[in-house]
């Protein structure tokens, strides 16, 4: 249906405030009159792209399952099929709490049943020792956040890294089902990297600048967090201030208005993923262990609140254009130096032959799923996220 497709095209790419039903109605030369044909107001059409995509994920997941027994197989076939030329684009979870609560409930439960069968496939896989030993619902998740991170990905870097669709989809087949590693048995042994350096600095109390950087820091990491967890446009500056234990006008003070702090948190998201991505490039030892300590490590911030980088999952096609060419500027100089690492370690021989910018454009969407999920796991799963995040993306699912 055209109306569901240009919807999910502009909650993918312009996110939810440029996803209005006017802004729908143009697209599709129908009036804005026509479409309450459709959706009952904004909630409802980002309700019913959300409910599309759980139920095309869990057709083709039982489809998958239905016509192959191996699990890796099944897997694959689920991957092949989601992102298939033929199939409609599918909304990426990005603000559910956009919606109202039953409609958050209800979306909530669909993503928890879809994965809930994805990770009783993977378990029966490492029964049969089809599948490596992994935490099956740890990885079942990060599989549905590739698949909903690669096609919106795609079209957003497509100009600008000059990456064809099919070369990151048969890739991110690759990776999932094999891992970046040449030598699959070698022993893991890279240390993780610390996050002390990214977390809030120690305050010179008598210094001003200090101090006005440290407010500011606090605040970019409190809005950077809840907008990872519930979407920019479902989170207010109260919400923030709320939070932080001020008021408003602190917020407008340090940083300024919800457009600017958006800005500034991509602005510091970018600093925490180059600083990632700069000690990556210093790391003494193989390419593969570099590599998986920076997914490890990206992992790990996703999961801490006072760090966690704003994701820019959607709606990167709204923001201005200066903002958007700071922020392509900053993702070539990224995948300029993880692509340097890659080739490295394939020229070692510690990371397999492969398409090194297909490859890494894969890796945010390990990470970006996490904040998301965040409640779906308790202490203990999120303190073994990271590792498990490192470990399918540098071995992936097939057993050693």
């Amino acid at each position: 249906m055209q109306v569901m497709d240009e919807a999910t095209r502009a909650l993918n790419r312009r996110g939810i405030s440029h996803a209005s039903l006017s802004e729908i109605s143009e697209r599709v030369g129908v009036s804005r009159a026509a479409l309450y044909y459709y959706f009952e107001d904004q909630q409802d059409l980002v309700f019913q792209c959300y409910v599309r995509s759980c139920e095309q994920m869990a057709r083709r997941l039982s489809e998958a399952r239905h016509q192959l027994s191996s699990a890796p197989e099944q897997v694959d076939l689920f991957v092949t099929l989601m992102l298939s030329a033929d199939e409609p684009e599918f909304a990426s979870l990005s603000e559910p709490a956009f919606l109202r609560q039953d409609q958050r409930n209800t979306i909530l439960g669909l993503y928890e049943a879809l994965r809930s069968s994805l990770a009783e496939l993977l378990d029966n896989g490492i029964q049969r020792r089809e599948v490596r030993p992994c935490h099956s619902e740890l990885v079942a998740a990060a599989i549905i956040g590739l698949i909903s991170w690669v096609p919106p990905s795609v079209h957003r870097w497509d100009r600008l890294i000059r990456l064809s669709d099919r070369e990151v989809f048969e890739e991110l087949r690759s990776t999932i089902l094999e891992g970046i590693a040449a030598d699959r048995s070698a022993p893991v042994s890279y240390p993780p990297f610390s996050l002390s350096p990214l977390a809030l600095p120690a305050v010179r109390v008598f210094d001003p600048v200090a101090l006005g950087e440290a407010r500011k820091e606090a605040i970019l990491a409190a809005a950077s967090w809840l907008f990872n967890l519930k979407g920019p446009e479902a989170t207010s500056l109260e919400e923030i201030a709320e939070r932080l234990g001020v008021t408003k006008k602190v917020i407008y003070n340090n940083v300024g208005d919800k457009q600017t702090l958006m800005t500034e948190c991509f602005r510091r998201a970018i600093r925490i993923y180059l600083d990632i991505g700069k000690r990556m490039e210093a790391y003494e030892g193989p390419r593969v262990d570099a590599i998986s300590a920076s997914a490890h490590v990206l992992a790990e911030a996703s999961l801490r609140e006072d760090i966690a980088p704003f994701r820019p999952f959607t709606g990167l096609e709204a923001r201005p254009p200066e903002e958007q060419e700071e922020l392509n500027a900053s993702v070539k100089s990224l995948s300029e130096i993880y692509q340097a690492s890659y080739n490295q370690g394939i020229a070692e021989k510690s990371i397999r032959e492969s398409n090194a910018r297909a490859v890494l454009e894969c890796l945010p969407g390990l990470v970006e799923w996490l904040p998301q999920w965040f409640d779906a796991f308790d202490e203990d799963d999120r303190a073994r996220a990271p590792r498990e995040m490192a470990e399918l993306f540098r071995l992936g699912l097939r057993p050693i």
